[in-house]
């Protein structure tokens, strides 16, 4: 059945945390042929729906109702002909990407007005992020990060790598994230990002952010990073990888080494300069990100993909963020291996960037101009 129509808005104020809104409601409708035959009463999941549609449009975003805390119907709420009702919102401030709303509806008798229902709920931005937090044996902190993402009012993928401490999936579990993805045999990092990707377009979202479960990552740091992507145009937003530049580097001297080393090549590698490019903490366009094939499967795929990604002429943009450090964190970046690791895929992609890269950055550049 089309519900178009139903309610009917006739006037409409808000500042953004306060709205009023008078409507009447379309009598006729065949909703209320077969609501209640003879007499009908109005359903309450379209007093509802019509509260979370007023949210959307004074808070200028698309919302859903995460959940309703309370609602009272004082009085049979009937589609009476020509009879003007009356509701009022207060939207609280954002926490996160939700809001804590409470609405009455009110109608018209003669020169005052009568409560007939009131709701209490949640509401949350329909969004297109999700977060991807691949966790290996960190039993201490990847369900406090879990949880905190979620109520938060964000999706969470979880992607056990692998754990063989028992007690990591056991955690991430009873955090309760949007979607858990889960393997026996550790894959390395690179390859638990990739199947998040996966579960990420297959649940229909358009960006990934990429949140590390050791507890270094901040969520105002995710936060500032998904209000630079959202105050882009929108043919913009499908170009770019948006990296958190960590305002404080790594722990240690040779972290810093390490992400020296790595600014340093991918600008040979592309041309471009990026201040911290190994840090974790990305958002990634997935439709760009899913049709391409990696040869790194660990600490060295976040080399990899920047980079190829740079090639296929995408945009990346930092975005300063502070980080933590904790005691208790733990890091599996061996430094020997791992490296090592890095700096083979640096050669494949300096010899890359000779016969692909800087090829196909000119064929862009020429093909551009033409086109003007």
């Amino acid at each position: 059945m089309n519900l178009e129509g139903v309610i009917i808005t006739e006037d409409f104020s808000s500042d953004g945390h306060h709205v009023s809104a008078r409507f009447s409601l379309d009598s006729s409708h065949e909703l209320f042929r077969v609501h209640f035959p003879g007499k009908p009463i109005v359903p309450g999941a379209l007093l509802l729906d019509y509260v979370k549609r007023l949210c959307s449009r004074a808070l200028g975003v698309d919302v859903t109702v995460r959940c309703v805390k309370d609602s009272r119907f004082k009085i049979a709420f009937e589609p009476v002909a020509d009879q003007v009702m009356e509701v009022v919102i207060d939207i609280s401030d954002p926490e996160g990407a939700s809001w804590k709303v409470k609405a009455g509806y009110y109608i018209a008798d003669g020169d005052q007005r009568k409560s007939a229902a009131s709701l209490s709920l949640v509401v949350e931005e329909v969004s297109d992020i999700c977060f991807i937090v691949p966790f290996y044996n960190n039993p201490n902190t990847v369900g406090n990060v879990i949880s905190s993402l979620q109520q938060a009012g964000y999706k969470v993928i979880a992607v056990n790598d692998g754990s063989d401490d028992g007690a990591s999936l056991e955690a991430a579990s009873q955090a309760e994230p949007f979607h858990l993805v889960s393997y026996s045999r550790n894959r390395g990092k690179g390859y638990a990002i990739r199947k998040g990707f996966q579960k990420a377009r297959e649940l229909g979202f358009r960006f990934a952010l990429v949140f590390d479960a050791d507890g270094q990552h901040t969520l105002s740091g995710a936060q500032a990073m998904i209000a630079r992507l959202r105050g882009m145009p929108s043919d913009r937003k499908d170009m770019c990888v948006v990296v958190g530049s960590r305002c404080t580097r790594g722990a240690d001297s040779g972290g810093r080494f390490a992400n020296n080393f790595s600014n340093f090549w991918l600008t040979v590698q592309t041309g471009g300069k990026v201040g911290d490019t190994q840090s974790g903490m990305r958002i990634y366009p997935l439709e760009k990100v899913c049709g391409m094939r990696f040869m790194g499967s660990r600490y060295e795929f976040e080399t990899e993909v920047l980079v190829r990604l740079a090639w296929k002429g995408l945009e990346i943009v930092e975005v300063p963020v502070d980080v933590l450090y904790p005691q208790d964190r733990v890091t599996h970046f061996r430094k020997g291996k791992d490296f090592m690791r890095i700096s083979l895929m640096n050669t494949y992609l300096t010899l890359g960037a000779l016969f692909w890269g800087y090829p196909c950055k000119l064929f862009r550049k020429v093909f551009k101009t033409r086109g003007k």
